[in-house]
C-alpha cells in the first residue's frame, strides 16, 4: 500500500490554517465566553481564563436594564429599509448596464464607479445640514438614505459582473412569447440571479448592521438607537463600563450576523464563484 509522504511544505500550510483559524474563532469565543464571567472573576482571573461558572446574570442585564429590544427593532427596521430598494435599485442598474446598448453606456457605468472613491465621512456635514432643514434628522429616512446612497456603487458593480453574462436568449424567447421588459425583470432575471442577490445582500446586511457613523450623526434620541450605539449604555460615569453586560451585549449583537451568514453561505459562496468566472 502506497504511503502519502508528509512534506514540509504540507506542514506549513497546515500550521498556517490552523493559525488563521484560531486568529478568526478566538475573538467570538473570547467575547462569548466574558459575557458568562461574574464580576469577581473580571477582577481575579487573567482575560484570558474560563468564568468560574456561566453565570446569566449578564444577559438578565442586558434585557431587563437597558433597551436592547428597541435598539434590535431599530437595526432591524433599518436594515429592511436599506436593503430591499438598494437590492431593487442595484440589480436593475447593473442588468441594465450589461445587457442594453445605449449612447453613454460606458460613461455611465464609470460614474457608478467613482462613487467607491468617496468616503462616506467627507458627506457627513452636508448631510446634516440638508438633513437637518427637511426636518429629517432623528428619523429613519436620515439612517437609510446615505446607506443606500454609498452603497449603490459597490452593489452594481457586483451586479454588472454578475449579469454580464447572462443567457440573451433566455429573454429573447420570453419576449418573443409576450413578455414585456419589467415582466422579464421580475420573472426570470430576479429568481436567476437569485444566488448574486444573496452575495450582495449578505455582504451589505453585515456593513449596514455593523453600522455606526450615520446613526451617531443623524440620531439623537434613545429611540432611535442602533445596537452599536446601544453599546454605550454600559459605560458609566468616569468611564466605568459594566464589562460583563458589555460582553453579553456584543454576544447578543453579533449573533444575528453569524446565523444569517450561516445560512446563506452556500449560496453566497456560489454566486461569488459565478461572478468571478463569467466577469
Amino acid at each position: 500500500m502506497k504511503k502519502n509522504k508528509v512534506t514540509f511544505g504540507t506542514v506549513v500550510k497546515w500550521i498556517l490554517i490552523i493559525l488563521l483559524v484560531v486568529m478568526q474563532v478566538y475573538p467570538f469565543v473570547y467575547v462569548m465566553f466574558s459575557s458568562f464571567k461574574t464580576l469577581d472573576d473580571f477582577r481575579q482571573l487573567p482575560a484570558y481564563a474560563l468564568p468560574s461558572s456561566f453565570y446569566i446574570g449578564n444577559y438578565i442585564t442586558v434585557f431587563t436594564k437597558s433597551h436592547m429590544l428597541t435598539y434590535f427593532k431599530n437595526s432591524i427596521s433599518v436594515l429592511v429599509g436599506v436593503l430591499i430598494p438598494l437590492l431593487l435599485i442595484a440589480l436593475m442598474a447593473g442588468f441594465a448596464l450589461s445587457k442594453i446598448k445605449f449612447k453613454g453606456k460606458k460613461f455611465l457605468l464609470n460614474y457608478f464607479l467613482l462613487g467607491l472613491m468617496l468616503p462616506m465621512q467627507v458627506a457627513l456635514i452636508p448631510l446634516f445640514t440638508i438633513f437637518n432643514k427637511l426636518g429629517l434628522i432623528n428619523t429613519y429616512a436620515a439612517i437609510i438614505l446615505p446607506q443606500i446612497a454609498f452603497s449603490l456603487s459597490y452593489s452594481i458593480q457586483l451586479f454588472y459582473s454578475f449579469s454580464k453574462f447572462f443567457p440573451e436568449e433566455i429573454l429573447e424567447a420570453a419576449i418573443i412569447d409576450g413578455c414585456n421588459p419589467l415582466g422579464c425583470f421580475f420573472k426570470m432575471v430576479i429568481p436567476m440571479s437569485l444566488n448574486s442577490v444573496i452575495t450582495v445582500a449578505t455582504m451589505q446586511a453585515v456593513f449596514c448592521w455593523n453600522e455606526y457613523i450615520n446613526a451617531y450623526t443623524f440620531t439623537r434620541s434613545t429611540n432611535m438607537k442602533t445596537i452599536t450605539l446601544g453599546l454605550n449604555d454600559y459605560v458609566g460615569s468616569m468611564g466605568l463600563t459594566d464589562w460583563g453586560a458589555t460582553f453579553a451585549a456584543i454576544t447578543v449583537t453579533v449573533l444575528p450576523v453569524f446565523i444569517f451568514y450561516f445560512f446563506s453561505s452556500k449560496k453566497m459562496l456560489a454566486g461569488m464563484s459565478a461572478g468571478a468566472v463569467k466577469g
